[in-house]
């Protein structure tokens, strides 16, 4: 009795399965191969090197390239603010030479002389002598590390130079206002009366 193989051959629903020669006897250990070819006579696909690692989706892609940039600005925005603490701590070292033994601050100065800087009211303790030099412009004040110091004109001319914006102005002139600022609060024009 035959194989289910040979049966179906005699029937010729199969056709034979032909074995691959071997030439020159077999390949020794460390010989040539040559890759196995199709009928055309072109290399079989062979399985590529990354065939058995997993393919990074494009959202798995777009994700690292997005966790990289968001890395690199912050690291881009900590180097900037690095540079600025550094350059702020220079200039503070420039104007504490600048004032260093200058200031004309006082304790027995009891009386307070009351400014606009940095949109706030600040003020600043003097005797009367100074208040009066202050508003005659003799004296100037300067902000140093939120400290607020009587200085004389030429300390407030060479701090301005360096730091225009640590000193206030004592002029007491209001801003410019635009034209349609004197409406206040402005009325909407949707209001009938």
């Amino acid at each position: 009795m035959g194989s289910l193989q040979d049966a179906l051959l005699k029937t010729g629903l199969a056709e034979e399965r032909r074995k691959p020669e071997k030439k020159g006897g077999g390949t020794a250990p460390g010989g040539n191969r040559k890759a196995p070819r199709n009928q055309q006579g072109k290399k079989k696909p062979g399985r590529r090197p990354d065939a058995g690692k997993p393919q990074a989706s494009d959202l798995e892609r777009a994700w690292r390239a997005r966790r990289k940039a968001e890395k690199e600005e912050a690291e881009r925005v900590k180097q900037a603010r690095v540079a600025d603490q550094e350059a702020r701590r220079k200039r503070n070292l420039e104007l504490d030479a600048i004032v260093e033994g200058r200031a004309l601050n006082v304790d027995e100065g009891e009386l307070p002389r009351y400014f606009e800087h940095l949109g706030r009211i600040r003020r600043v303790l003097c005797t009367p002598e100074q208040r009066e030099a202050i508003n005659s412009g003799n004296l100037g004040i300067v902000n140093l590390r939120g400290r607020y110091l009587i200085v004389e004109p030429d300390v407030l001319a060479r701090y301005k130079a360096l730091a225009a914006d640590l000193v206030p102005d004592l002029t007491g002139t209001e801003p410019e206002s635009r034209e349609d600022e004197h409406d206040y609060p402005p009325v909407p024009d949707d209001l009938t009366w």
